[in-house]
């Protein structure tokens, strides 16, 4: 029996998924390699339009409808056609704190980058996988087993001609949806290291603090903001197991571009790859709080090697918490 979650494909449309959330809806999510659908909900005599969030960077649609009866078996009707489908359900993690990402070959450092997560307070992973091999089953079984970490499989292609980067959007936006009534999404690579500057690491209370003392209403902001720091391997020391966390060699921390968030998923409707273009705005987090270490060579022997000017060892408090022996 396969560890994996397979999406509902309905691959004339270019549906990627079809599927019932935690919030009384039914997502239907689609790259923008087409023209918008029209999608009705068939019951008997009765027919339900579904609403779509169309991305301003033209990546992904995002169809949905509320509906309040479940069905694992339902019937659409798609520009026309009537398509009787299965429907998914991915389970309901109410004020669970998840991160949410999308990988390819990365079976060497994933395992290192749960522990890590888990140390500062992530519950529940959520992990895409990109890859045609589909080893990560084996690789993560037990935290499967324990249902720490949630596998997808998601064989669509990354980059399209039209839609651009949709499969990582496609990603994304599935998690906001799929999990709406979480507490936070984090959406960060395996190649990023969260790194909270605050006397405590954990996430949630490093965030509550944040709000204390920013005066903010979670309910007005859609996600908080942080900012990136490049870390380079120059003299390509090792980076098996967790030795790539003791490489210090960094830039200084990017002010603009190359972002990550943690969002608030009730109060966003579409998210693309570093910004939200639908919904409420975000909180830029100061340095001072958090940013995070993007250890840029990992994995990566074609980039990274960029000379350092400067070194950052302020991750060395987190992975005193963490047993280095092994992954």
């Amino acid at each position: 029996m396969s560890n994996y979650f397979t999406p509902i494909c309905i691959e004339k449309y270019n549906i990627y998924d079809v599927y019932y959330n935690d919030d009384n809806q039914i997502i239907i999510i689609s790259p923008m390699e087409n023209d918008c659908l029209n999608i009705y909900l068939c019951e008997e005599t009765n027919r339900h339009i579904f609403c779509v969030e169309i991305c301003s960077h033209n990546h992904t649609f995002i169809y949905h409808l509320t509906t309040h009866q479940y069905n694992d078996v339902i019937t659409l009707s798609i520009n026309g056609e009537l398509i009787t489908t299965k429907i998914n359900t991915y389970g309901t993690f109410t004020g669970d704190i998840i991160m949410s990402t999308i990988v390819k070959s990365e079976d060497k450092y994933i395992k290192q980058w749960i522990k890590y997560y888990t140390t500062i307070g992530v519950t529940r992973f959520i992990i895409y996988d990109n890859s045609e091999d589909n080893t990560l089953e084996y690789v993560l079984e037990n935290h499967i087993t324990n249902k720490l970490v949630i596998l997808i499989k998601w064989n669509y292609p990354y980059r399209l001609p039209k839609s651009g980067i949709s499969g990582q959007t496609t990603q994304q936006n599935h998690s906001v949806y799929a999990f709406n009534t979480s507490k936070y999404i984090l959406l960060f690579d395996v190649d990023e290291y969260l790194n909270p500057q605050t006397k405590t690491f954990n996430i949630n209370e490093c965030l509550n603090d944040i709000m204390d003392k920013h005066n903010i209403n979670i309910n007005e902001i859609g996600s908080f903001k942080i900012h990136n720091r490049f870390f380079y391997n120059p003299n390509n020391l090792e980076t098996h197991n967790y030795e790539f966390l003791k490489i210090y060699d960094c830039d200084k921390i990017t002010q603009t571009g190359h972002e990550k968030h943690i969002v608030i998923p009730k109060n966003i409707k579409v998210f693309s790859v570093h910004e939200i273009t639908v919904g409420k705005n975000p909180f830029v987090v100061n340095d001072k709080y958090m940013y995070f270490n993007h250890y840029y060579f990992l994995n990566k022997n074609d980039r990274g090697k960029n000379t350092a000017r400067r070194t950052d060892d302020s991750i060395k408090r987190i992975i005193a918490n963490i047993d280095l022996s092994n992954a």
